[in-house]
């Protein structure tokens, strides 16, 4: 019989597989490693296109911040100028106020009527005046409630007195003046 000693063949057969084995292990950590590298620059790729959107955005919404600003400042300066034309026209609609008060004043003052002083404040007017009779006086203030002018007319004294060596009555009276509805709203 031969003997053959095959530990030798089996031994190389061994240190074969395992450089086969640790040839594919490296083979596989290498296409690993390169799927890895691949991942990661996808990915940083997807991250760095991210950030770019974001800077955009940013710097867009930067811009409309500032455009935002400006249309308030804008806002605050059609505001100012519209408080400016409010009281502008408000003044021009009063520009006139005293000669229609005085016109309407010689229009609806009735004979045997006679006034003595008028003050203004605000709109109110205060009257102070003679008259010979108290229906002189009534119908002075029903004249007054049918004015475009004036309007709620009320009697504060009425009393006797001496004008001229005659009997009169003395009366005041307070009355408003109406108010035209733009000159309202231009208070508002």
């Amino acid at each position: 019989m031969i003997l053959i000693n095959l530990l030798p063949y089996r031994d190389a057969k061994r240190i074969q597989n395992q450089r086969l084995f640790l040839g594919g292990l490296l083979l596989f950590l290498i296409v690993v490693g390169i799927a890895y590298y691949g991942l990661y620059q996808i990915f940083a790729n997807r991250v760095s296109e991210e950030q770019a959107k974001v800077a955009y955005l940013q710097s867009v919404s930067q811009e409309l911040d500032a455009k935002i600003a400006s249309v308030a400042d804008l806002r605050k300066k059609r505001d100012a100028l519209l408080a400016r034309e409010k009281t502008i026209t408000a003044l021009q609609e009063q520009r006139d106020l005293t000669v229609r008060i005085f016109n309407s004043l010689a229009a609806i003052t009735p004979n045997g009527v006679f006034l003595s002083s008028l003050q203004q404040t605000g709109n109110s007017i205060s009257l102070s005046g003679y008259a010979q009779g108290n229906d002189q006086v009534a119908e002075f203030m029903r004249k007054i409630e049918q004015s475009t002018i004036f309007e709620k007319p009320t009697l504060d004294i009425i009393s006797k007195a001496q004008l001229a060596g005659q009997n009169a009555e003395q009366f005041t009276l307070q009355m408003q003046i109406k108010q035209n509805k733009t000159s309202s709203e231009a208070k508002k």
